[in-house]
């Protein structure tokens, strides 16, 4: 959505209240505590338009065609979170390359509830990056044709973007545990397998450990 779009929106909104508090105060004629009790009103209204507008296009999600392979070998697409371990991350993939000439890794950025409706994502965007420069480091390491790259904030649109230039046979989600999880991994496969009909399988991979309970 545009900002022309948002403005338009939100001038609608309060071109709404301002009749609203018209028509209120000339023929309610409401007590002081009348017109507080709009004002905080009107400020909620304003509010879950400012969500609406920013939010909802973000969330939507339109599946892409597909890239389609010249030849019949396998392909593997991970989508991982970036909290996940990178080692352990690793071991999953291995553990179910089969018979995958190459895989391609794609780490979403991960953002707060604030930073997606503030468009605020540089820091976890660096945690992005290092995620996916490690975990393709491990797995060429290993003898895997490994490439990387980092996603949107959107594990869905992430994944929609990738089958559009990496032709996949199979993709593989890693999420972390249930109390680390991403607020946008809800329902992540369904919503997944939804999208296309290449086959998908979902891994919980344990989380990184941080400075402070690895040492």
């Amino acid at each position: 959505m545009s900002s022309k779009t948002r403005g338009i929106i939100f001038a609608s909104i309060a071109a709404g209240l301002v009749v609203t508090a018209l028509i209120f105060g000339f023929v309610g004629k409401p007590p002081m505590l009348g017109w507080v009790g709009f004002g905080i009103v009107s400020m909620i209204v304003l509010g879950l338009g400012a969500v609406a507008t920013l939010a909802v296009p973000r969330m939507r999600v339109s599946a892409s065609e597909p890239a389609v392979a010249l030849d019949q070998d396998g392909r593997l697409l991970v989508i991982a979170d970036a909290y996940c371990s990178e080692a352990a991350l690793c071991d999953e993939i291995l553990a179910r390359l089969d018979d995958a000439v190459a895989v391609h890794l794609v780490v979403p950025v991960r953002v707060s509830h604030i930073h997606f409706l503030a468009n605020d994502d540089s820091d976890e965007g660096r945690d992005a990056e290092q995620s996916t420069l490690i975990s393709v480091g491990l797995l060429q390491r290993r003898g895997v044709s490994a490439t990387g790259s980092v996603g949107t904030d959107k594990p869905l649109e992430s994944m929609t973007d990738a089958l559009g230039s990496f032709p996949a046979t199979h993709v593989l989600l890693a999420i972390p545990p249930e109390e680390e999880s991403y607020w946008l991994e809800r329902e992540l496969l369904a919503k997944a397998r939804a999208l296309t009909a290449v086959a998908i399988t979902q891994v919980v991979v344990k989380v990184k450990e941080s400075p402070s309970t690895s040492a």
